[in-house]
């Protein structure tokens, strides 16, 4: 009788502290969910502080221009007056001969379309010397300037290879010529960072360039 009783009172102490602990377990899990939570939320919000300042700082931070593109700009501010006036004058020529194909006497007609193109033809090569020098001193990469040398060249043999053509469709091959000039120089502008300015510059020259042979191919 005596050790019933002991046995029950036993086991009622046992069942007791069993659900006592499972307690206890249930709240050290809840209490442990509930710290990695907080660690992970942390963290995850420390990551983009970082990653927030490190954009602000890449968005605010001055952007480094190569050697060759600072002493460029420099160039292009203190002789602009030089650089501007030998680019534009250069387009004399151009005009004049285009203005006696369709205003001139017609004995000297054929002579200004020659001439126009002789003329168009050594611009061109002169464009092409320009990448050439580029691939020199400018290139930040063997690629860049392996692709410089090589289209350096492209120009003056497509201008040369335009005279085996007829005098009108001689001066239509350049029109191409200095539009394809044109866009592979604002290609190779932008991957060198070259100065806007030469950019600006380019593009100017070389549409009152293509204006004036379209115009005498016109008139051709």
């Amino acid at each position: 009788m005596l050790a019933g009783i002991v046995a029950s009172a036993f086991s009622n102490q046992l069942a007791r502290r069993r659900v006592i602990f499972e307690n206890q377990l249930r709240i050290a899990m809840k209490d442990g969910e509930s710290r990695e939570r907080t660690e992970q939320m942390n963290h995850h919000d420390s990551t983009t502080n970082t990653t927030d300042a490190a954009e602000a700082n890449s968005t605010h931070a001055p952007l480094q221009r190569a050697p060759h593109s600072v002493a460029m700009h420099a160039q292009l501010v203190q002789q602009k007056i030089l650089i501007n006036g030998l680019g534009f004058g250069g387009l004399l020529p151009f005009y004049g001969m285009a203005a006696t194909v369709a205003w001139g006497p017609a004995n000297l007609h054929q002579w200004a379309l020659t001439a126009l193109s002789v003329y168009a033809g050594i611009i061109i090569a002169f464009i092409g010397g320009v990448s050439w020098a580029l691939a020199l001193v400018c290139t930040p990469s063997v690629r860049i300037t392996q692709a410089l040398l090589i289209w350096s060249v492209v120009p003056p043999l497509l201008a040369a290879a335009s005279f085996m053509a007829d005098v009108q469709t001689r001066l239509w091959l350049m029109v191409v010529v200095l539009a394809l000039a044109w866009i592979a120089d604002k290609r190779f502008a932008i991957a060198l960072g070259l100065p806007a300015q030469w950019i600006q510059l380019r593009a100017a020259l070389s549409l009152l360039a293509i204006g004036a042979l379209s115009w005498a191919a016109q008139q051709a």
